[in-house]
């Protein structure tokens, strides 16, 4: 059902998913900063402002969400359905899972069980000893999926060769290398060659 309520919850979940406030989702979308303020959400006479489709449009391309994503987090398909996934610590994931990112057997510490997120494969990573500091504290839980596609702007976890682990957002991705944005503003880009490179998930969902 297509409620003024769904659609801004829908807004504001696009946003966590991507790491951003109402306001960094606005702007990230060449939007007013505050085109999605809760307090424009319903007028000074109590009467309910919908965002416009340009808007909805804007916002999808700017996070590279697909229509049918954005309908999910209005309309979820199954909303009482919940998969349980392998949680790893964020020290050790690099060691736990395997070359495509996938958990091996008997690899899993425990699970953790999350809202449905369709049919990729995910595992989760709860970040410990700070590693994925500034982004992440630790003890937020980071759902990636390994089989997701990857878009250019897509926040990516990275494992490389050494074992670390570092999360940035994906500029641009040839056969030869990824060229990843940096930790934090005004930080310059990096470029990692694919041999590098050990696996690559997608972002799909952070519980903070």
């Amino acid at each position: 059902m297509l409620s003024h309520e769904r659609i801004w919850s829908a807004i504001d979940h696009l946003a966590e998913r991507n790491n951003l406030t109402a306001s960094g989702l606005a702007k990230r979308a060449g939007l007013d900063a505050t085109s999605f303020n809760r307090s424009k959400r319903v007028s000074p006479d109590g009467r309910k402002r919908w965002p416009s489709t340009e808007s909805v449009a804007k916002i999808l391309a700017a996070t590279g969400a697909t229509l049918d994503d954005f309908l999910r987090l209005i309309e979820p398909r199954h909303p009482d359905a919940r998969i349980a996934v392998p949680l790893f610590g964020s020290e050790s994931a690099a060691v736990q899972l395997g070359p495509n990112g996938l958990p091996g057997n008997g690899s899993v510490i425990e699970e953790v069980a999350l809202p449905g997120l369709g049919p990729d494969r995910c595992f989760a990573i709860e970040v410990r000893n700070g590693i994925l500091a500034p982004l992440y504290r630790d003890g937020d839980v980071l759902v990636v999926s390994p089989t997701a596609a990857i878009r250019r702007g897509d926040r990516v976890m990275t494992c490389l060769d050494g074992g670390n682990i570092l999360v940035a957002e994906l500029r641009r991705r040839t056969p030869r290398a990824a060229e990843l944005s940096g930790t934090v503003p005004g930080d310059p880009d990096r470029i990692v060659p694919t041999s590098e490179i050990t696996w690559m998930a997608r972002v799909m969902w952070v519980r903070h």
